[in-house]
């Protein structure tokens, strides 16, 4: 009942010139083509009976509903549930920001509140992951569009792809958390209040940087020779399989932890290359990696 009083409250009361009632939402300043087959609009491809692609449940006709940018018709509460959700898991991502049929930005002027911070936020991780490509020499066409891999349109996307950023619960910024691949093992259920930065995380008093500041400030995970993602009990950095992994490699005693190089989970890796390529101290211990981009700054 609460559903359809909302649904109610939110939809455009208009009579269309064809005699139907208008299915949009209420406020527009244009009013959504008719979904009865009415409409000449060459962009409406989708009628009244139509499922809304993103609930599954119920037709076009049954709640308000918004035309966007792309020319495709969703519910508007289900549009506003998606924004408002976001991405699944730890790991920022924006493919709940595309149209589900087309996968073209979503785009309306009833959303714009909530599209806001999300476009601020694709913004600023664009911009860091670009910068880290940048200085890891990897920015250039042929390593963008490196024969057999996935194709890519630009650097951006290939950044964006490559590298794995996450939300400061306590500074809500978007911060490094390695690369892509280091992520897949990740599962959905995690604490977002142990997703905290480096900055916002300092308990070795890693020094700040003088060119960047706070903002590419890293840890190596406690248990692995990888930067950490997590920091927990205000104490501990993991990186995401050792977190997942917490309950058994938090009580290997110091005989049983991995020496350098260690992988993942707390596992011995074979040679003597650290995979971060730094000295430090043994595993068990909390180490401050320093600015990510000075330090990858050698290899640009």
């Amino acid at each position: 009942m609460l559903d359809f009083q909302e649904y109610g409250k939110n939809a455009c009361t208009k009579l269309l010139s064809c005699g139907h009632m208008c299915g949009g939402t209420f406020g527009e300043t244009q009013c959504l083509p008719c979904l009865h087959g009415c409409s000449n609009n060459a962009s409406l491809r989708q009628d009244s009976d139509d499922m809304c692609m993103i609930c599954f449940t119920e037709a076009l006709s049954c709640a308000p509903a918004i035309q966007l940018q792309c020319g495709h018709v969703f519910h508007l509460h289900c549009c506003k549930a998606v924004l408002m959700k976001r991405w699944a898991g730890p790991r920022i991502t924006f493919s709940f920001s595309l149209c589900p049929i087309c996968k073209l930005d979503i785009n309306h002027p009833t959303l714009e509140e909530l599209l806001e911070p999300i476009k601020d936020l694709y913004k600023d991780v664009r911009r860091k992951a670009l910068m880290r490509l940048e200085y890891e020499g990897l920015h250039t066409v042929e390593a963008v569009q490196t024969p057999g891999a996935r194709f890519y349109n630009d650097p951006a996307s290939y950044a964006m792809d490559r590298y794995a950023y996450y939300v400061c619960f306590k500074c809500n910024k978007a911060y490094y958390g390695g690369e892509a691949r280091c992520d897949a093992d990740a599962g959905d259920s995690y604490d977002p209040a142990e997703l905290v930065c480096g900055a916002c995380s300092d308990v070795a008093r890693a020094q700040m940087c003088p060119k960047h500041g706070a903002d590419f400030l890293e840890y190596k995970c406690r248990y692995c020779c990888s930067v950490a993602v997590f920091f927990c009990f205000g104490t501990t950095h993991f990186c995401n399989p050792c977190h997942d992994d917490f309950q058994r490699v938090t009580i290997l005693s110091k005989g049983e932890l991995p020496v350098c190089p260690a992988g993942p989970r707390a596992t011995q890796l074979e040679g003597d290359e650290c995979p971060l390529h730094v000295k430090h101290p043994a595993t068990g211990e909390e180490f401050a990696l320093g600015c990510g981009v000075c330090r990858n700054a050698h290899t640009f």
